[in-house]
């Protein structure tokens, strides 16, 4: 499925080892098997339930039963059960030994498919989980509903796991699905795939959910969400938002989703105090550090803002030093154009009110980080050097005071600009050279911040090496489009390697591309529909609910060697 068809030769190099068993017995009063015979790594297998799978015309005061081939581990039970849709009243679960009993407390809707699940999650005394999914039908009515909706939840973290949830429209869609109880719920397999089977007749908005807790209730901020993607079907129908489930029997695939972190709280700036002779306004989520030097703030009273910057110690708060303010007078600051690291626009709850102070500033300036940082080795040769500085500084630093050269005592020429109010961009006016070790030494006996405080450290020295552009390799290929209706084609070549940065690039109309300067190592691809047109993959949004850009992620590893191209690696869109 999806997988690239390559024209590489591997080299497979024997493995040899010796593994030491070492078996330590013990005894024990807690339940489980007997001692002695072989281990038991089989997990228990559903051998009959009552209903029977599929059943119609199910009493609605009937109770579930369900009968393992082993005895079973309570918690499991308890932790693992959905039942769709959901009943109005939880249900009274029990395991006792190999039989799992369901009681209902009130009795089951009228002409309703209802499905027990428990996905791989039943297990045994040993933790060994069911081979496949454990899940079971039965109608109330006189037909059981088979409408099917499946797809592929992308990017699940190990210790996480995912469901897909489903919830029906009524008159029509809430705002936000987060405080609804879904109608639909399954648990994604291992390999990301999930399949939502007997649904009824309508119109669902879907989403995906994934936590490290056992047991998903209630969505909090620290769970994985995924709008579903922009996919389409081979027949060209949108699949979008709605999915609509026409007829009893309809099947919908290819719904896809790709987890990532949303906010829940709203955005706003919660409030604003004074800190010396600053201003700082704290908000409820971190700030973008690249775009908020756009950011517009104003104060009244004729304040004149002198500088801003955010926090180097708290990505929440922006620090401002504002001019022509009366001490013991009340002020408020308004905020424009904020965005945080998510990219969402500040839009309400975007002023605060503080009582200026007199202050005074002591701290001296320093520099905090720097991209590269201290000591990198790889560095692209087409690499920018940022330094961030502890506060904003008197844009007064000059050329002279920052020596940029090569381990050869090599003078790089560089221009430099104020990312904004504490940070700098050096940009090298050409190619930095192959597997070289470069010495920035900032003189900083001269630099004060915007209170006059001199420099904590008047030398500071930034030592980092480039990659060595003979131990490139390349990638190259095509990308077969299933879909004639694709916009723009964004690839996302992605290194294994902890740390390591993707790269990024468009792909032509006819679907070739060739990712050069790539290290020795294994990576794997991304690959979007850019719809925005911003060269970033758009998660979509939790309110007002927006589907997600469409999106693919392929887990087959190519692997790139040194000064050797791999070609015709070919993914299928």
């Amino acid at each position: 499925m999806n997988k690239p068809s390559i024209k590489l030769n591997f080299l497979i190099s024997p493995l040899s080892g010796i593994v030491l068993l070492l078996v330590l017995f013990t005894g024990c009063a807690a339940q489980g098997p007997p001692g002695g015979g072989a281990e038991d790594k089989t997990g228990p297998i559903l051998l009959s339930t009552f209903p029977e799978n599929g059943t119609v015309n199910a009493d609605r005061k009937t109770g579930v039963v369900l009968n393992f081939s082993e005895t079973i581990e309570p918690r499991s039970v308890e932790s693992k059960l959905v039942i769709t849709p959901y009943p109005g009243r939880p249900a009274i679960i029990k395991a006792n030994r190999k039989r799992v009993t369901i009681d209902f407390l009130e009795p089951l809707q009228e002409n309703t498919t209802y499905i027990i699940s428990f996905g791989r999650g039943i297990q045994d005394y040993q933790k060994n989980p069911s081979e496949i999914n454990v899940t079971i039908a039965f109608s109330t009515g006189d037909s059981l509903d088979s409408g099917t909706i499946s797809g592929t939840v992308y990017g699940i973290p190990k210790k996480h796991n995912a469901q897909v949830w489903a919830f029906r429209k009524t008159d029509s869609f809430p705002d936000s699905i987060l405080d609804h109880t879904p109608d639909y719920k399954t648990s994604v397999e291992k390999d990301g795939r999930y399949r939502l089977t007997n649904l009824a007749r309508g119109n669902y908005r879907l989403l995906a959910v994934s936590s490290e807790a056992a047991r998903i209730v209630l969505i909090d901020e620290n769970c994985l969400l995924g709008m579903p993607a922009c996919q389409r079907e081979t027949a060209g129908r949108p699949v979008v938002d709605p999915v609509l489930i026409t007829h009893r029997n309809t099947v919908v695939s290819g719904v896809n989703f790709r987890l990532g972190k949303f906010y829940l709280k709203p955005f706003r700036l919660l409030k604003a105090t004074m800190v010396d002779d600053k201003t700082e306004l704290l908000f409820s989520r971190p700030l973008d550090t690249e775009q908020n030097s756009k950011a517009y703030i104003q104060i009244d009273n004729y304040a004149e803002i002198q500088s801003f910057w955010i926090s180097h110690l708290d990505p929440k708060t922006i620090i401002l030093k504002a001019r022509e303010m009366v001490s013991n007078t009340k002020y408020t600051v308004r905020v424009d154009n904020i965005v945080d690291d998510l990219g969402d626009m500040l839009k309400l709850n975007n002023t605060a009110t503080f009582t200026y102070s007199d202050g005074v500033d002591t701290l001296k300036p320093e520099i905090v980080s720097t991209v590269p940082s201290k000591g990198a080795k790889n560095i692209h040769l087409n690499a920018k050097v940022r330094i961030v500085f502890s506060e904003a500084l008197k844009q007064t630093i000059s050329d002279s005071s920052i020596l940029f050269i090569s381990k050869d005592s090599i003078p790089t020429d560089y221009s430099f600009i104020w990312q904004c109010d504490n940070s700098i961009v050096l940009s090298p006016k050409t190619r930095l050279a192959s597997a070289m070790e470069y010495r920035i030494t900032f003189d900083c006996s001269d630099w004060s911040d915007l209170a006059g405080n001199q420099f904590k450290d008047s030398l500071f020295t930034l030592l980092f090496s480039t990659v060595d552009a003979n131990s490139f390799g390349s990638i190259s290929g095509k990308i077969l489009l299933s879909d004639s209706t694709v916009n723009q084609l964004i690839l996302s070549c992605i290194p294994e390697k902890e740390g390591a940065a993707p790269v990024t690039i468009s792909v032509s109309g006819a679907g070739i591309y060739t990712i050069d300067s790539l290290l020795p190592g294994a990576y794997r691809f991304e690959i979007w529909d850019d719809l925005i047109g911003n060269g970033k993959w758009d998660p979509g949004k939790l309110k007002p609910f927006v589907p997600a850009e469409p999106y693919r992620s392929y887990p087959d590893k190519i692997n790139v060697r040194a000064r050797w191209g791999t070609a015709e690696v070919d993914w299928t869109y």
